[in-house]
């Protein structure tokens, strides 16, 4: 007997999003597909397009480096940077933190609801 696949349609928006879960999170493709419940080829696949396309607008949009003669970055400057950007990653920590509870109170509702 002879079995058709279904095939689903993914919107761009997911992918980016399950492509952005997989390098933040410290799990594997295959352990990130089970949890989307897709298969993992499809994810490997989006991964390397990502890649591709990352490595091709880095090389394309980045900065010259300095030169000798033009004005270096200073070690106040650096720390001022480096804190504002530190600011600004703690914010989005927070920000992802509130989104993942807010996903799991829906994950229980929906489980309750289904049954």
């Amino acid at each position: 007997m002879r079995t058709t696949r279904k095939f689903r349609r993914y919107d761009h928006a997911f992918r980016e999003d399950a492509v952005a879960l997989l390098h933040r999170s410290e799990k594997t493709v295959r352990e990130v597909a089970d949890s989307l419940g897709m298969p993992r080829m499809t994810l490997y696949s989006w991964l390397r397009n990502d890649m591709t396309k990352k490595s091709k607008k880095g090389l394309a949009g980045r900065k010259p480096a300095p030169t000798a003669g033009g004005p270096a970055e200073t070690d106040a400057e650096k720390l001022v940077r480096l804190e504002a950007e530190n600011e600004a990653l703690r914010k989005k920590v927070a920000s992802l933190e509130e989104d993942k509870d807010i996903l799991k109170k829906f994950a229980a509702f929906s489980v309750r609801e289904k049954t």
